[in-house]
């Protein structure tokens, strides 16, 4: 055997072994989103709300009940802890697309675009009350690739003309 008949062998081998590992990760991550997805449907149950609309982001899963006016956010963390919470839409003030820049060193623009510092995009919730402000996470520089902004940004603007809409009438007048 010669020393090209080795390599190709141990480079077969390895692209065998690096395929199984990308099969064996891929399905663990749909055995993951399928377990959140149950969770998230049995949330959806125990706040009886049945969406007419649902999201499946990163760390994030959202659903709107637009006949009671609900969204129900379930966000997770790197460390797996889940939180979840419900935004009541009759008591939103305003909803945008809100974003959060790094610092920008001078002439920081000339090297690179500007959707470079960005470090994080929500989607933000005002009250009505004096209720702190709620944000759903749409992008996070750490956690996603700045190639996937673009079509997140549509997303997040897609959610705030659509939650826009059902904000109480008399906030709509004034507006």
């Amino acid at each position: 055997m010669s020393l090209a008949d080795v390599f190709i062998l141990l480079s077969a081998a390895a692209f065998l072994c690096y395929g199984l590992l990308t099969a064996i990760r891929n399905r663990q991550k749909r055995r993951k989103m399928k377990r959140l997805l149950d969770y998230f449907s049995r949330l959806g149950s125990k706040y009886e709300l049945t969406f007419s609309s649902q999201e499946v982001l990163r760390n994030c899963i959202i659903g709107l009940d637009g006949v009671q006016r609900k969204l129900l956010v379930l966000n997770g963390t790197n460390s797996g802890s889940l939180t979840e919470y419900v935004i009541d839409l009759n008591q939103v003030s305003n909803c945008s697309v809100k974003k959060q820049y790094g610092r920008i060193h001078v002439n920081g623009l000339r090297k690179r675009k500007l959707e470079h510092y960005l470090e994080r995009m929500t989607l933000h919730f005002r009250f009505l009350l004096e209720k702190q402000p709620a944000d759903i996470p749409f992008f996070k520089q750490a956690e996603n690739n700045i190639s996937e902004l673009r079509a997140l940004e549509d997303k997040a603007e897609k959610w705030k003309v659509i939650l826009s809409k059902m904000l109480p009438v008399s906030l709509k007048k004034s507006a």
